[in-house]
């Protein structure tokens, strides 16, 4: 089946930096992660790829991934499977408008992550120190994102699902694609409870979507059994027409093979209907980040 891959990293540590990867937190994972390498990973399928911010320094111009993504996609001969790029900005600063009109000049613009989990201190450089839903200066940053018909990609804890939902109640207009299935933690009753809170808050709101992606993150030695509760309770919530699925390549090759992850998919929804499986494979993917 066709299929569009919503969750792919694409990054060269010899034109951009990227603190995540060179300061040692993925130590596995390669320097350079290309659309060459992501298409050999999806040989024999009709996949596309929506390429995600790969956390590129924050010190540096964002706008310099998003060419850089731009020019893979004009020059590529094959640079078509790349539907849509999710950037970065820090919806905090006083110049985000601005920003994102720059972003939003690369036709393969199609909204922006900035990842709102927090702890302190930090134990890696893709994670904050500061809650942004409480500051004030971002909560106005993420207006911004309607002046370029821009969607927000939620990375977050599960405890700040909730918490995201009443500030979303807002901002009906923006769509909101959650991804990694919230950051739920399996084997954990206590924290499912508050995960599935949070995502039945956010389900019930019309602008939002679940990306059904990460599944390491969810559990680091995840199989179909410990998965599949987590993936049903994200489909009834939400329904397929609202839900899309993720490879979260390269990273999840630390625990897995892109064939293993698609394989995965493949027997949890073997049930549904062919409308359905549209939906998570390519029509929902097609509504929420506004694709040609």
């Amino acid at each position: 089946m066709r299929r569009i891959d919503t969750h792919l990293h694409l990054w060269d540590t010899t034109q951009l930096d990227y603190p995540l990867f060179q300061n040692g937190a993925f130590p596995e994972l390669p320097d350079t992660y290309l659309l060459d390498d992501a298409i050999a990973e999806a040989e024999g399928t009709e996949t596309d790829f929506i390429v995600i911010q790969a956390e590129v320094d924050h010190a540096n111009d964002p706008v310099e991934e998003t060419a850089w993504l731009q020019r893979t996609a004009d020059e590529h001969p094959n640079g078509d499977r790349i539907t849509g790029f999710i950037a970065y900005a820090d919806l905090s600063q006083p110049d985000v408008k601005a920003l994102l009109e720059r972003h939003a000049q690369n036709p393969i613009f199609r909204g922006i992550r900035q990842e709102i989990w927090w702890q302190k201190p930090s134990p890696r450089p893709d994670i904050l120190e500061e809650d942004l839903l409480a500051n004030p200066d971002w909560r106005r940053g993420f207006t911004a994102l309607a002046d370029v018909n821009a969607s927000f990609d939620l990375t977050c804890w599960h405890s700040q699902l909730s918490a995201f939902a009443a500030f979303l109640f807002e901002h009906p207009t923006i769509p909101v694609i959650v991804d990694h299935l919230g950051s739920p933690i399996a084997n954990d009753d206590g924290a499912q409870d508050v995960w599935l809170n949070g995502i039945n808050a956010l389900a019930a709101l019309p602008n939002t979507f679940m990306k059904i992606s990460g599944l390491s993150q969810a559990d680091p030695r995840w199989s179909i059994d410990s998965i599949r509760p987590l993936v049903d309770q994200v489909l009834e919530a939400f329904g397929p027409e609202r839900c899309m699925l993720g490879s979260n390549f390269p990273i999840e090759k630390l625990t897995s093979t892109y064939e293993i992850v698609w394989d995965t998919y493949r027997e949890i929804f073997s049930e549904l209907t062919s409308e359905e499986k549209e939906n998570l494979h390519f029509a929902t993917a097609k509504r929420a980040y506004r694709l040609g």
